[in-house]
């Protein structure tokens, strides 16, 4: 494992471990609700319960001051986890939290850098093993459940799912650190390897189920099932081990997305995507109800090589951001969810570095619009913004790539 890994990240890992298992303050996960965010919130809660420590977690779509100052009111000196989100956004929940708190961040996203005593960072990206492709959020975590007690390296099967779930293993299998949370699970016998196609399909013996079924499940849950706390299902039922409940209903949840994705194709087909020099971008509004913001994204994913999109031009959807979040009660933002992806011919410039990645070009644009960006990669990307402002935003953007202000 360690030649794959340089010293820092290594040191980072056994101090983020030893500072967890020494808490003994009230603990609270904050996470994303996607499969790779579940699959990090269950392999923390996994090791912390195990320790003995009462954990309470919240699942939210995007980081933003008003939703940081809800999680933290009427907290002090307790425990705050942020897992699989938060990266960008650490200083502003540091400055927030007014060092009352003692605050951990988990993530494989950018980040930036926090001086606090009472912060402990744990970043892969600033660590020197990029997010893209190499690590999910699940096998960070894994990684860190493992410091805390060598007996949770029987959740290697959850980090595998995340690294899955995060689309990791796009190029035909997972690769890097993720591969090592899939090697430490096949020889414990909870995943096995097939070839189909080409591509490497992982069988998670304890489930009984592919790790691509079982991540497709728990992100219609997390997203689709966003509103009605779905991402509870996929994690409830994965520590009773009835994960058939679980898929069973990211099944009736997929039912729904594949009604508004189509609705959603055939408006772009007839007329409501615009098409800038750079940028192609639609305004998706309320279309997607009652799913979560975070379905943009998805189907930003699954659309990006149809053929209606340019294989040359970026992709930007927008969706309404709802004045609800499921854990913690009405919060008003009037805010739009962002969400940036790439046809596969512009994300090999990226790679190769001929086009600027996402990682630059959110972050420099959501700056010109007072925007709040977190968990950028270079191929795929969210930003919350103001309502009204998705125009001046798509402007800016054009007008950081022709100015080159990113490599």
């Amino acid at each position: 494992m360690q030649e794959l890994m340089n010293g820092d990240f290594l040191k980072a890992v056994k101090f983020t471990a030893e500072k967890l298992k020494d808490a003994t303050k009230n603990v609270y996960i904050v996470h994303h609700n996607d499969a790779d965010g579940i699959c990090s919130a269950l392999i923390l809660t996994i090791a912390l319960m195990r320790k003995g420590r009462e954990v309470e977690r919240y699942c939210i779509e995007k980081v933003h001051p008003r939703i940081i100052e809800k999680i933290h009111e009427d907290k002090e000196n307790d425990v705050i986890i942020y897992t699989d989100l938060g990266g960008l956004a650490l200083d502003t929940i540091a400055k927030i939290d007014g060092e009352r708190n003692y605050i951990f961040l988990i993530d494989h996203h950018p980040a930036v850098r926090v001086e606090s005593r009472k912060v402990v960072e744990l970043d892969s990206e600033l660590l020197g093993i990029s997010g893209d492709l190499f690590i999910s959020a699940s096998s960070l975590a894994y990684m860190v459940a493992r410091g805390i007690d060598e007996k949770n390296k029987d959740l290697a099967y959850l980090a595998v799912i995340g690294s899955v779930g995060d689309y990791h293993d796009r190029y035909g299998g997972v690769l890097g650190i993720d591969r090592l949370s899939l090697e430490e699970a096949v020889r414990l016998g909870q995943a096995k390897i097939k070839i189909e196609k080409m591509r490497e399909r992982y069988y998670i013996v304890p489930l009984k189920n592919y790790a691509s079924d079982v991540a497709k499940a728990f992100t219609n849950l997390g997203v689709v099932g966003y509103l009605e706390k779905g991402y509870n299902i996929a994690i409830d039922c994965t520590l009773s081990g009835n994960i058939d409940d679980a898929i069973e209903k990211g099944l009736e949840y997929e039912k729904l997305k594949e009604r508004k994705f189509k609705e959603m194709i055939e408006k772009l087909k007839n007329g409501e995507l615009k098409k800038e020099r750079y940028v192609q971008w639609f305004h998706a509004k309320d279309e997607f109800y009652p799913m979560g913001v975070k379905a943009i994204g998805e189907f930003c994913q699954v659309t990006k090589d149809m053929s209606f999109f340019d294989d040359d031009k970026y992709i930007i959807g927008f969706q309404n951001f709802y004045d609800y979040i499921p854990d913690l009660g009405k919060i008003k933002l009037n805010a739009v969810k962002v969400s940036g992806r790439t046809p596969i011919p512009l994300e090999r410039k990226i790679i190769n570095g001929i086009m600027p990645g996402f990682d630059c070009l959110i972050p420099e644009a959501s700056k010109a619009v007072n925007g709040f960006p977190d968990a950028t990669h270079k191929v795929a990307a969210a930003t919350l913004i103001e309502r009204g402002k998705e125009e001046e935003f798509i402007r800016a953007f054009e007008r950081i790539i022709e100015t080159s202000q990113c490599g």
